[in-house]
C-alpha cells in the first residue's frame, strides 16, 4: 500500500494532469475584478483620438478596438459560468463595489450610496496613498478640482498584461519543440483569444463610465460614512462627470451583451474539455495558468494612480489638504451668536454679487486672500498653522471656509442634522457659534466663491 501510494503520489508531481481542470473552476471572481480594472483603454481606427473628450470612454458605436490585457489563468472558466447568469438576469457585467461608500452633494445635502466601481476603487486607492495616524488624526480632507474625462494613460498594470500573455506562450513553446506537444500551445492561444473577445464586450465601457456631464459647476464629497477618516471634496466644472448621477447610473443594457455572454460560456466549456484530454507535459500548462492567475491577482488589487480611471483631477491650490488633529481645546462659555452680524460680514460679497454682476476688477480683496487684514471676518478667517485645527469639527470648519456649503454637507454625515443647521446636534459651544454663521450666510458665500473661481479661470486663461 506504501508503494502504491508513493507511486501515485510520484506520478502526479511528475505531471499532475488531472488538476487543470479543476483549476479552471476557481478564481471567477477575480477575474471579473481584473477585467473591471483594466477595461477601458481603446485605440481608434476610424477618427483621430481626442484627448479630454468623453467620446473616447463611452463611445462604443465608432470603429474601435479595446485593448484590454488580462491574461488566461485558471479563473477565466468559472467566470464565463458566472456571467450566465448576467446573461439571463440583469445583464451586467462589472462586479459591485468591494467597500461601501456615500456620495453627498454639497449644494443641498443628498446622499446617495455608491454603486460606482470607479468610485469604489478612486476613494480606495486614495486612503491607501494617503494614510492616516488613527491615534493623532481625527479627519483628513483633501479638495480637488475635476476636469473633463480624458482619455485612459496606460500604466505597469496595463503594461504587466501584455508582458504576462507574451510570458504564457513562451511557456507553450518548449513541449511544442522539445516533445512535439502542441496542445499546450493550442490551450494558451485559444484561452487569451476567448480572454480578449470577453474584454472586448462594449457592455463593459457603457457600465465603467455611465452618467453624464456637468453643466454647472457642481461640488461632490465622497466618504466611507461616520468613523471614517476620510473625505474627498471633488469641484466639478462645466464639461466634467457629475459623479453625483456616476454613483447610481448602471448605463443601458446592449442588446448583444447576453447572447455574447452564452456562445463565449459555451466555447469556455469546450476549453475545459480541450484541457481534460491533455495528459502530457502538464507543468507547462500549470506554469503558464498560474502566470496569468498572478497577473489577475495584481491587476485586481493593484492601486492606481486617477489616471487609469478616465478622471482628470488636480489638488485645490488655495487648500488641496486639512487634517483635524485629535487634541483638547477649551470651549466657549457663551454659545450665543449675532446672526444679523454675521449676516453684515458676507455683505461685501452680496453686492459684489447681486450690484456689481461679480465683475473680476471689483472682487472684494479678502475673498481671494481669506485674510483678516484684507477685511475677511474673524470667524471665517482660515487656520494657517494645519496642527491647530482641533478635531472633526475643526476639519469641516475649515472645509465650509474654503468650499461653502460643502463642510455644512458633511457635517451631516459626522454629526447628523439637518443642512439648515439644528442647534441641539452640536454640543460644543465654540462649533455651534460658527455653524450658525455659516448656515445663515451659506447662500451668499457660495454663490461668491462660485464667482471667484470664475474669475481665477478667467486669468489663468489670459496668462496662458
Amino acid at each position: 500500500m506504501l508503494n502504491t501510494t508513493a507511486d501515485e503520489l510520484r506520478e502526479q508531481w511528475k505531471n499532475p494532469s488531472g488538476i487543470l481542470s479543476l483549476l479552471l473552476l476557481i478564481g471567477g471572481d477575480i477575474v471579473q475584478k481584473a477585467i473591471a480594472q483594466a477595461a477601458g483603454y481603446t485605440l481608434c481606427l476610424t477618427r483621430r483620438r481626442q484627448r479630454n473628450s468623453v467620446q473616447t470612454l463611452t463611445d462604443v458605436n465608432g470603429l474601435s478596438l479595446p485593448l484590454t490585457p488580462v491574461a488566461f489563468s485558471f479563473g477565466w472558466v468559472a467566470f464565463g459560468f458566472s456571467q450566465l447568469l448576467s446573461a439571463i438576469g440583469d445583464r451586467r457585467l462589472l462586479p459591485t463595489p468591494e467597500k461601501s461608500a456615500i456620495v453627498v452633494n454639497c449644494a443641498n445635502g443628498f446622499q446617495r450610496n455608491n454603486e460606482s466601481w470607479v468610485l469604489d476603487r478612486l476613494l480606495r486607492d486614495h486612503e491607501i496613498r494617503n494614510p492616516v495616524d488613527e491615534k493623532d488624526d481625527s479627519l483628513r480632507i483633501d479638495i480637488l478640482e475635476l476636469g473633463p474625462l480624458r482619455e485612459l494613460i496606460p500604466d505597469h498594470v496595463w503594461w504587466m498584461g501584455w508582458l504576462t500573455i507574451l510570458a504564457e506562450i513562451a511557456f507553450a513553446i518548449p513541449p511544442w519543440v522539445l516533445h512535439g506537444d502542441w496542445g499546450t500551445m493550442m490551450v494558451v492561444l485559444c484561452g487569451n483569444l476567448l480572454a480578449f473577445m470577453t474584454c472586448c464586450l462594449p457592455q463593459w465601457r457603457v457600465e465603467k463610465w455611465a452618467g453624464r456631464t456637468l453643466d454647472a459647476e457642481k461640488v461632490i464629497g465622497i466618504t466611507r460614512g461616520n468613523g471614517r477618516k476620510h473625505v474627498m471634496v471633488l469641484i466639478g466644472t462645466p464639461g466634467s462627470p457629475d459623479l453625483e448621477v456616476f454613483a447610481t447610473a448602471k448605463g443601458s443594457v446592449r442588446l448583444e451583451t447576453p447572447f455574447a455572454t452564452v456562445i463565449l460560456a459555451a466555447l469556455w466549456v469546450c476549453l475545459l474539455l480541450s484541457v481534460s484530454a491533455l495528459q502530457a507535459n502538464a507543468w507547462y500548462l500549470l506554469g503558464a495558468g498560474g502566470l496569468g492567475m498572478l497577473q489577475n491577482v495584481y491587476t485586481a488589487g493593484a492601486t492606481r494612480q486617477s489616471c487609469t480611471t478616465g478622471l482628470q483631477l488636480k489638488a485645490f491650490q488655495r487648500m488641496p489638504t486639512i487634517t483635524g488633529k485629535s487634541v483638547e481645546f477649551k470651549d466657549d462659555p457663551d454659545p450665543s451668536v449675532d446672526l444679523d452680524e454675521a449676516r453684515q460680514d458676507v455683505l461685501p460679497l452680496d453686492t459684489w454679487i447681486n450690484e456689481q454682476g461679480a465683475a473680476p476688477k471689483d472682487i472684494p480683496k479678502w475673498l481671494e486672500s481669506m485674510h483678516k487684514n484684507d477685511g475677511a471676518p474673524s470667524w471665517l478667517e482660515p487656520i494657517r498653522n494645519a496642527q491647530a485645527i482641533v478635531r472633526t469639527h475643526g476639519a469641516l470648519k475649515e472645509l465650509e471656509k474654503w468650499v461653502p456649503g460643502a463642510g455644512l454637507a458633511m457635517l451631516q454625515i459626522y454629526f447628523p442634522t439637518r443642512i439648515e443647521y439644528e442647534d441641539g446636534n452640536v454640543r460644543d459651544n465654540v462649533n455651534k457659534k460658527f455653524w450658525k454663521r455659516a448656515s445663515h450666510t451659506r447662500r451668499v458665500r457660495r454663490q461668491a466663491e462660485q464667482a471667484r473661481r470664475k474669475v481665477e479661470q478667467c486669468k489663468g486663461m489670459k496668462s496662458v
